[in-house]
């Protein structure tokens, strides 16, 4: 009797540590997705103000300078 006391306070023992494992590894999973999100967030931001800047200065140049930096583009700098 007291052996099967003993080896249920172990199997006790086992399952808790098990829980807790399994606990810290979706925990750490569900962490890093967050990470990723936010960096990707904010990689999207960067871009949507890169090209909010980039219409402004097409929006502000006259009809020459934009012909002058469309053959830049275009052609390249030679």
């Amino acid at each position: 009797m007291f052996l099967l006391s003993k080896l249920k306070m172990y199997l006790w023992i086992a399952g808790a540590a098990a829980v807790a494992a399994v606990t810290v590894y979706y925990r750490g999973r569900a962490d890093g997705r967050d990470i990723i999100e936010h960096e990707i967030k904010d990689d999207r931001l960067d871009k949507l103000l890169t090209a909010k800047d980039v219409q402004d200065d097409v929006q502000e140049m006259d009809d020459g300078q934009l012909a002058d930096r469309a053959r830049e583009w275009v052609r390249g700098k030679d």
